[in-house]
């Protein structure tokens, strides 16, 4: 095929197997020369129609091309191949129930657990908060970060992969220091910690295997309301979620999925705006999710029978 041809909309619509008002379009967008012949009749150079071409798409409703996006699509969130893992959330760092951390460590190394994934709020940010009431309960954020550090170490010592991905606490202030200019768009608020082997993520949620969603919900959510159910209904998985601090577990009505809030992290004692107030929600519940059985996924919570579990044959 020539491709230094000058040819009318319909010749070049009819070689390139486009519509013929494809090629007025791209010429416009791209600012190809034209040539007149009439206020009607116009004349594009082949070769040129071509090269605008291979930089657009194709619509395949009427065949007519729209140019490439320049913006990115949300397709890289983790997909991990993982069979067992333990899955805790909403530590608010420096605020750590400490007893019911040990515990988790106690039992991934029990059970020989090696993945682990945080599912969102892992640090406070005290500091920057507007809900805090007096200025005695601030926490000082270089002690934060150290606090932060520490927890980091005591999981790498435990687990071979450690996962974050952000809830909203993690994202407010990575907005923030990405507004400051101190950090790139490209950067966590983990990085502040300097702990190496350190999976983080900007996503608020990742998939496990093809039967787990974990994800920390825009929307508050909790087990067996119809907005959890709607998330199964919408991922066709079983839905692990933060955010709430809440603690439960149920089969969705068709009875192949979980519905499962595997509590908090934090010591709800140590936050002013949950013990200064009191509210109507539900009580925070320290938690976490022990996964080695995708059909018997068990939840840990402060009073759970660690006597049982931790002196129970390891497999």
């Amino acid at each position: 095929m020539k491709t230094d041809e000058w040819l009318s909309s319909r010749e070049i619509s009819q070689r390139l197997k486009i519509h013929k008002h494809t090629v007025s379009e791209v010429a416009f967008r791209h600012g190809l020369e034209i040539k007149s012949l009439s206020k009607r009749d116009k004349l594009y150079k082949l070769s040129d129609i071509v090269s605008a071409l291979s930089v657009a798409q194709a619509n395949p409703y009427n065949k007519r091309f729209i140019e490439a996006p320049l913006t990115r699509i949300y397709d890289d969130y983790w997909k991990l191949p993982w069979d067992e893992f333990i899955c805790a959330c909403d530590t608010h760092s420096p605020h750590l129930n400490e007893k019911l951390f040990h515990k988790m460590l106690d039992v991934a190394e029990r059970y020989k657990i090696k993945n682990f994934m945080h599912a969102g709020d892992f640090f406070d940010q005290n500091t920057f908060s507007r809900f805090d009431s007096e200025p005695d309960d601030m926490v000082d954020w270089d002690y934060e970060i150290d606090y932060s550090r520490k927890i980091l170490q005591s999981l790498k010592s435990v687990f071979e992969n450690v996962y974050f991905f952000m809830g909203s606490h993690d994202v407010r202030f990575w907005l923030m220091l990405l507004r400051t200019g101190k950090f790139s768009k490209f950067d966590t608020p983990f990085r502040l910690c300097g702990v190496d082997g350190i999976e983080t993520s900007k996503y608020r949620y990742a998939e496990i295997g093809k039967e787990w969603r974990i994800n920390h919900p825009k929307n508050v959510v909790k087990v067996g309301g119809l907005p959890a159910l709607r998330m199964i209904a919408k991922h066709n998985r079983s839905i692990v979620f933060g955010h709430g601090h809440w603690w439960g577990m149920e089969k969705d009505p068709s009875g192949k999925h979980y519905l499962i809030a595997p509590g908090c992290m934090v010591d709800g004692r140590r936050i002013a705006y949950k013990s200064i107030w009191d509210t109507s929600h539900n009580e925070w519940v320290g938690g976490f999710l022990l996964v080695v059985d995708k059909d018997k996924p068990i939840l840990f919570n402060d009073d759970s029978p660690w006597e049982i579990y931790l002196n129970a044959k390891p497999k």
